[in-house]
């Protein structure tokens, strides 16, 4: 995956290294920590930006990682559901 990372430093965060560690993963779970690690930076973001910019565009910030957030517990609980129903039809 390509990742403009153009105006970001290595020092601040190495998205590849960390794009790495996601591609190892199974895809149900590559997406649900991507989608968790998403909105924790939205979240950073909105906080951040409180100081200069107004409510509206703060909360809009807010909701974006809160969605995000959600659809991540969605795919965890479905993903829990498919491990117990395996198990359930192994024994």
């Amino acid at each position: 995956m390509t990742v403009p990372t153009a105006d970001i430093s290595s020092e601040v965060v190495d998205l590849n290294a960390a794009l790495a560690a996601l591609d190892g993963l199974p895809n149900r779970d590559r997406v649900r920590l991507s989608m968790q690690i998403a909105a924790q930076f939205l979240e950073y973001a909105a906080f951040e930006m409180a100081l200069e910019q107004g409510a509206c565009d703060v909360s809009e910030i807010i909701h974006m990682a809160a969605k995000l957030d959600q659809a991540a517990r969605r795919i965890e609980r479905a993903t829990a559901l498919a491990h117990q129903g395996s198990a359930m039809h192994k024994m």
